[in-house]
This record gives C-alpha cells, sequence and structure tokens, in this order.
C-alpha cells in the first residue's frame, strides 16, 4: 500500500463517518447507508482508481437525489 492509497481510505472513511452521523442526526436512510458504504468501501473494493470512482459515486449520490 503506497501513501495515495492510505490518504484516499482515510479520506473515504472521514466522508463515511460524516455522512453516517449526518444520516443518524437527521433520521434520513440514504446518507447514512452510503456513509457506511463508503467506510467498508475501501476493504472490498480492490485498487486505486475503483476505489476513487467508487467513493466518488457514493459521495455524490445523496447530493444529486436530494435536488
Amino acid at each position: 500500500m503506497n501513501g495515495a492509497d492510505l490518504f484516499l481510505n482515510i479520506m473515504l472513511g472521514v466522508v463515511g463517518s460524516a455522512y453516517l452521523l449526518y444520516g443518524r442526526k437527521q433520521g434520513a436512510l440514504l446518507p447514512m447507508l452510503c456513509g457506511l458504504l463508503l467506510i467498508v468501501a475501501p476493504y472490498l473494493v480492490p485498487g486505486f482508481l475503483p476505489q476513487l470512482l467508487v467513493g466518488v459515486g457514493l459521495a455524490a449520490l445523496p447530493l444529486m437525489l436530494r435536488r
């Protein structure tokens, strides 16, 4: 694991934790689910680019569906 992989994993965990806490406080299922998936995604998706694409997609999903 190089520095870029480690940084991406940490950032996905931070964004996932924020979504999870936000969804829990607001009682919104979609941000909470996306947050949980963002936390778990680095363990399930191998490779930097696939993790990046999954992470960006999951992070953008609640924002796109909110409008």
